[in-house]
């Protein structure tokens, strides 16, 4: 069972990489963000991150093995912390953006918050869950995938920037020289 869980989910996120490179290289399509709501990117992209996602949950339920010695109980209270943080911190930041403006609705550039201190908070803060759910989840299957899943998250940005310089023109390109793409300003 596991097995099958890990494939259907390494080739859902897999599609999503593939369809997302050659649409990057292709300069003939926009895979992702998607054009609009009703396109087949959207519909595509929603129904593969449910192939990958959904399975991705089941099997971390299936390979988790409780273990109560205390460097492992330290270990599950750090990784709890991490994924209850960056998970939340990632749908709050979401939200507050808007959800249709952060799957490629033009409804405005976000440059207040956050996003002042970081073009992509939403990934780096997604990062931080994912590391936790490493910690909790020790497995061979679950691993690899939350590692693909910050891969994708890693190459996001480099598919978004030439449609929000399209979209936002100047006032992405000075947001652009003056906030880093990843790690927030101290």
């Amino acid at each position: 069972m596991s097995l099958a869980l890990f494939i259907i989910s390494a080739l859902s996120a897999g599609c999503i990489l593939a369809l997302s490179l050659v649409a990057h290289f292709s300069r003939r399509i926009q895979f992702w963000p998607p054009p609009n709501g009703k396109s087949w990117q959207h519909w595509t992209f929603k129904a593969l991150f449910r192939g990958f996602l959904y399975p991705l949950l089941v099997l971390s339920y299936l390979e988790f093995e409780l273990q109560t010695e205390p460097p492992r109980l330290f270990q599950y209270a750090v990784g709890i912390a991490m994924l209850v943080i960056g998970f939340g911190l990632a749908l709050s930041i979401t939200f507050n953006m808007g959800w249709r403006n952060a799957f490629g609705e033009k409804r405005g550039l976000n440059t207040d918050g956050w996003f002042a201190q970081s073009r992509n908070p939403v990934y780096v803060a997604t990062w931080i869950g994912l590391a936790g759910w490493a910690l909790i989840v020790q497995s061979l299957y679950v691993g690899p995938l939350l590692a693909l899943w910050a891969a994708l998250y890693l190459l996001a940005p480099f598919l978004e920037e030439p449609w929000l310089e399209e979209q936002y023109g100047d006032a992405y390109q000075t947001y652009k020289k003056s906030v880093p793409r990843f790690f927030f300003r101290v």
